[in-house]
């Protein structure tokens, strides 16, 4: 993907509908490009039910996407989970609560984006974060379109590449 068509993805969600849903297409999909499929399935679980298999359930829910070993299967000892990816609207600002706190914890690899800030976490330490946009273009309050820096989008790109997924400390 190219940073022309994430911006203007980005910003189809903030002008037409800004909210989780929209950002969360566009992560996994961007996720999903650096993610080795001989190894690892990235999968969309923001839906299942709390518990229903608990290696995908934190102390403070499900998060949005997960990270799974190849040889993963639903609801039985098979496979690892090697990370979560939560996501928020574009325009909620990434704070360190409670939910935020119990995903990272649980799993060694976290990604935490509203789609303008990136923040990956390894075993719970923040390791690097990425802003595609100024900082006082985020959160504004009226609906404006923003762009994005090519630069921080490559930038990005190179840091999701290079996350060693099943590596544990």
């Amino acid at each position: 993907m190219d940073y022309k068509y994430y911006e203007r993805k980005i910003n189809d969600i903030i002008m037409k509908c800004p909210i989780e849903a929209g950002v969360e297409i566009l992560v996994y999909n961007l996720v999903d490009e650096f993610i080795n499929y001989a190894e690892l399935s990235l999968v969309d679980i923001n839906r299942i039910r709390k518990n229903s298999d608990e290696r995908l359930t934190t102390d403070s829910g499900v998060p949005d996407i997960a990270i799974l070993s190849d040889d993963f299967v639903f609801n039985t000892n098979l496979g690892k989970v090697w990370g979560f990816v939560e996501v928020k609207a574009p325009n909620q600002e990434l704070y360190e609560g409670v939910q935020s706190f119990f995903h990272k914890k649980e799993t060694n690899n976290y990604l935490y984006t509203n789609g303008l800030v990136w923040k990956y976490y390894n075993n719970s330490k923040l390791e690097w974060e990425v802003y595609l946009t100024t900082k006082e273009l985020l959160f504004q309050s009226v609906f404006e379109k923003i762009s994005i820096s090519a630069e921080a989008f490559e930038i990005l790109c190179n840091k999701l590449k290079h996350i060693k997924w099943t590596t544990i400390n």
